[in-house]
């Protein structure tokens, strides 16, 4: 057996036997779990807090059932307003226009605020000149992966009119449509823009330096006080789960194996380096407002030009984050 596959064994382990604990340790304390449905819409590097917390116990101890659901992207909003679940994972590009658009949600926290998306073309297009009038990948307008490729397209000095933009759906079938040659050219997130580069696609620029407000925890404004009581305590996991990020790095790798389904150690090792150096995970669990307000200038300038008589403020809510830091 190898050193990382060692490694990963004895994590698993020690995972399994702490987790088992956390259990026990709810049962015998009496208490009845406060059950939340949790919904995350990519399988990428960005939702690994709410992975972290499943797998060290966090949201037993905190006295949660935490039921974990994957939803797309697109609907996952919808879902939310509907009551179909209880909270989303998701990030701002999501949830700007949804409610410019009069949805009454709201970020009670922020869990990553970097950017993280980069452009990938076929191996024989080497500039972004030879992307016009070509397929690239993307979602529906009004999801991450959208607007990571808007950005992307227009740091190239491109419009979308000068490409021919397919809608595909997240990170993972996008990166599946360019493996294929079906598309020639997606925006990715990690760990998959690594998996990109390790198979010799041609990356044509990152959007790193735009600031952004990545995944966040996003419920209904109507059910944050009521529910002050299960917020905080999902909060509270979600922060152990954040510090546990920077604190452990194998865990942080298991997690990533386990839940974005990537096993090359390299891809791992690096995803897990751009994650934490400069850090992406927040320690505070806040908002950021000039991540918030970059996405507003853009959608402003480019398909929602009402986003520009927007202010961040409009888009979270600090009840619970004011809680926690008392």
């Amino acid at each position: 057996m190898g050193r990382f596959a060692s490694v990963i064994c004895s994590i698993f382990w020690l995972l399994v036997f702490s987790t088992f604990g956390d259990v026990r340790g709810a049962e015998r304390s009496g208490e009845k779990p406060h059950t939340i449905r949790i919904a995350y819409v990519s399988p990428v590097t960005t939702m690994a807090p709410i992975w972290i917390a499943t797998e060290i116990g966090a949201y037993q101890r905190e006295g949660l059932d935490a039921r974990i659901v994957y939803i797309d992207a697109k609907i996952a909003v919808a879902a939310l307003v509907a009551g179909e679940v209880d909270a989303v994972v998701i990030s701002a590009p999501s949830v700007i226009p949804a409610v410019l658009s009069g949805a009454n949600v709201a970020f009670i926290a922020g869990l990553h605020n970097k950017m993280i998306f980069s452009f990938h073309a076929q191996p024989d297009i080497q500039s972004p000149a030879e992307l016009r009038g070509k397929i690239v990948g993307t979602n529906r307008p009004g999801t991450p992966a959208d607007y990571g490729t808007r950005v992307a397209l227009a740091k190239m000095g491109l419009k979308p009119t000068d490409v021919q933009l397919m809608p595909l759906g997240s990170s993972g079938v996008m990166w599946q449509a360019l493996q294929s040659r079906q598309v020639a050219g997606v925006t990715l997130a990690p760990p998959y823009s690594f998996r990109a580069d390790a198979e010799k696609f041609s990356r044509l620029v990152d959007t790193y330096d735009k600031p952004y407000q990545n995944t966040g925890v996003v419920v209904r404004r109507d059910r944050i006080r009521p529910l002050a009581d299960t917020w905080l305590r999902l909060l509270r996991a979600l922060r152990q789960a954040n510090l546990r990020w920077y604190e452990d790095p194998k865990l942080a790798m298991f997690v990533l194996m386990k839940y974005t389904q990537q096993s090359d150690p390299d891809v791992l090792q690096k995803t897990y380096d751009f994650e934490t150096n400069p850090p992406g995970f927040t320690k505070d669990l806040k908002v950021s407002d000039a991540g918030l307000q970059g996405i507003l200038d853009f959608l402003a300038a480019t398909v929602r030009p009402e986003a520009g008589k927007a202010a961040p403020k409009e888009f979270y809510d600090t009840t619970i984050l004011d809680r926690l830091a008392n």
